[in-house]
């Protein structure tokens, strides 16, 4: 569960309100989706060596970050060409600063959903002057995966965010 200002979020519902990913692919139909939401914890070997661990994200509170990550699946026989996954910021969270992951892909950011561009030529209108955009400004991420997306194999994207 999401916790933060007298309020309980479930991962149900934080799913349902944004990190649930948009995928689209050429090969309509054949490109599934799998999102996870973990914390990363530090645990203590019996040598005293730490570690981080992956947990999944069962109760987090304000200021904590997450790892969301979205693993693309073609689940046909056929490649898939131009896999493309969209991933809103979920409510709630900020974006961390050069976090946004993706093997094989192209990488841009959102400020509004619409325009996708580069962190460097992302731009806001501030008091009527342009301006780079920030990372916590950001609300969509969005991976281009070059190249096709063999039959069974599999794209993975991820990002970090705080919640607020």
């Amino acid at each position: 569960m999401f916790k933060g200002k007298g309020k309980v979020f479930a991962l149900v519902a934080t799913f349902a309100c944004g990190i649930a990913p948009q995928a689209f692919a050429q090969s309509q139909g054949c490109v599934e989706l799998k999102s996870v939401v973990e914390t990363e914890q530090e645990v203590v070997n019996a040598a005293g060596q730490k570690t981080l661990q992956r947990a999944p994200a069962n109760k987090v509170v304000p200021g904590s970050v997450v790892i969301i990550t979205v693993t693309a699946n073609n689940i046909c026989k056929k490649p898939s060409d131009n896999v493309v996954i969209n991933n809103p910021v979920p409510d709630h969270m900020t974006y961390v600063a050069s976090t946004a992951t993706g093997q094989n892909s192209d990488i841009t950011f959102s400020i509004d959903g619409a325009k996708f561009a580069a962190p460097d030529q992302l731009t806001v209108s501030d008091a009527g002057a342009a301006r780079k955009a920030r990372p916590d400004e950001y609300r969509v991420i969005r991976w281009t995966f070059r190249g096709a997306l063999a039959p069974g194999a599999s794209a993975v994207a991820s990002f970090r965010a705080t919640l607020n």
